[in-house]
């Protein structure tokens, strides 16, 4: 057996595998690449129109939020730009968020984010549907459709120069057995490089060692401390300081002259902290986070907390979830991922079709 044969046989088993799994997570993938636009057409509680005054204060939509549902308190506030309503996380079993205008204060809309239809894409995408269990199987499905990018760019691989051009176009006026051989081949060759990086990033997710790897990578070959992601404070007898808690927000965010989202997490406890974060631009990866003594209130520092002291390690780390879904490269990298995402999906359906022509095609012969 050649070494071409085998890798043959490897792409075509390891397909049989993973085949349906694929399929499911790159089509919920693909559906979920344009979620925030779809949402803010079918959402209208998520707008609201802008206004010259300025938001109410922080307190008044945490009272608010923490009166709209019995039992519940506001944990965290998200500002996503004039023109959008305030999302804040309440606590409690379940993940309800309350939608609320920060210049009147109006509740438009309490949500159960869990019967959401994205969430439920989301969740196919994670986990299958099937819990810890589907994640796992997720887990190790990503592996074995790494292999088969690879196997399938190495089966695409033209003999010689002659057959070099077939392989980069789909021949007009073919038969439905050759247009769907080069679906799979020629669309799936380009798809392919696309969609490798957002394997890639998956993996670097679902495996720590390769998460230390990345780092590795971006500190040019040195290990270096990264971000802790919690702050401790010892606990007092004084209480939360909520009276300046709005002064230090518009202080904080007046560094920005505009941003994208900000971000405040309340304390959970007496030693936790208050957290601030800003996104400035339309990407998951350039924010700043500043943490707050909940008591006095001044800045407690952290170590690359802000996206300009990160390591170079932190940054490309922070860049995972851009690189995923294709927005590092803005607006057309979404849109290619896109399409990247439908073609991998059909890829195990015109692959079983080319298996099953080819199993007829030898049984014919014998008989």
């Amino acid at each position: 057996m050649t070494l071409r044969k085998l890798i043959g046989y490897i792409h075509l088993w390891l397909a049989f595998i993973t085949g349906i799994i694929v399929f499911i997570v790159c089509i919920t993938a693909a559906i979920w690449e344009f979620s925030p636009e779809i949402e803010s057409i079918t959402q209208p509680y998520r707008s609201v129109k802008a206004q010259s005054d300025k938001f109410l204060p922080i307190t008044t939509i945490k009272s608010i939020a923490d009166r709209a549902m019995p039992k519940r308190y506001a944990e965290r506030i998200d500002f996503e730009g004039n023109n959008k309503a305030a999302i804040i996380n309440l606590s409690g079993k379940g993940n309800y968020k309350a939608y609320i205008n920060p210049y009147t204060g109006e509740v438009l809309k309490i949500a159960n984010e869990n019967k959401a239809f994205f969430h439920w894409i989301k969740k196919g995408h994670y986990s299958l549907w099937m819990g810890d269990t589907g994640e796992v199987i997720v887990r190790w499905s990503t592996v074995i459709f790494f292999i088969l990018l690879i196997t399938g760019i190495v089966l695409w691989w033209p003999k010689n120069k002659a057959a070099r051009k077939q392989r980069f176009t789909i021949k007009k006026g073919s038969s439905f057995i050759r247009l769907n051989y080069d679906l799979h081949n020629v669309l799936g060759f380009y798809a392919s490089w696309i969609i490798l990086f957002s394997v890639l990033t998956a993996l670097i997710w679902a495996f720590s060692w390769l998460s230390d790897v990345e780092q590795w990578i971006g500190n040019g070959g040195k290990t270096l401390e990264t971000n802790t992601s919690h702050v401790s404070l010892p606990p007092t007898n004084h209480h939360t300081n909520w009276e300046k808690i709005d002064s230090v927000y518009n202080k904080t965010i007046s560094h920005y002259s505009g941003y994208r989202t900000a971000l405040v997490i309340f304390p959970e406890d007496d030693s936790d902290v208050f957290n601030i974060t800003v996104y400035p631009y339309q990407n998951a990866y350039h924010y700043d986070d500043y943490y707050f003594d909940q008591y006095s209130l001044k800045e407690v520092p952290l170590q690359n907390d802000k996206y300009s002291s990160a390591n170079g390690g932190e940054k490309l780390s922070r860049m995972n979830y851009d690189i995923h879904i294709g927005r590092i490269a803005g607006f057309p990298g979404r849109v290619a991922m896109f399409f990247a995402t439908i073609i991998c999906a059909s890829l195990p359906i015109t692959g079983f079709i080319i298996w099953l022509k080819r199993k007829k095609k030898k049984k014919s012969k014998l008989q």
